[in-house]
């Protein structure tokens, strides 16, 4: 049957033993136990996420031929998606839109009149769906 007493200090003037482990094996002061453990700071997954949408990218656009981040890019073609009437886009474009209107504390006023801009994408928009 084992006890649970403490263990006591190693007693003697040996170099060896007990608690005293061989000076050339020892820890080195600075030294890592496990230098090849696990690297620290690995990032999460949100964060390499955050990294991807920040990467530039090269599309051509018409003769030109231009860089942006990816995530501007892909706002880009949800936007181009939801102008030629692909109807998942336009109802996500217009629930995001609403989100960040209402993150910026910019809720539009439903008795406000549509402006030009507005009149000219519902003309677009009924022209391509019409089609």
């Amino acid at each position: 049957m084992s006890s649970n007493k403490p263990k006591k200090a190693p007693t003697g003037d040996y170099a060896v033993g007990y608690a005293r482990p061989p000076k050339p094996t020892q820890f080195q002061p600075g030294q890592s136990g496990n230098s090849a453990g696990r690297p620290r700071g690995r990032p999460s997954l949100d964060e390499l996420l955050l990294e991807e949408a920040a990467r530039v990218v090269k599309f051509q656009a018409g003769d030109k031929v231009m860089h942006m981040d990816r995530d501007r890019a892909l706002m880009r073609k949800l936007f181009d998606m939801a102008l030629v009437g692909k109807v998942q886009a336009i109802q996500l474009v217009i629930a995001r839109l609403a989100q960040a209107q209402a993150a910026l504390n910019a809720k539009a006023d439903p008795q406000a009149p549509l402006t030009e801009e507005e009149i000219a994408l519902l003309a677009m928009m009924s022209k391509t769906s019409g089609s």
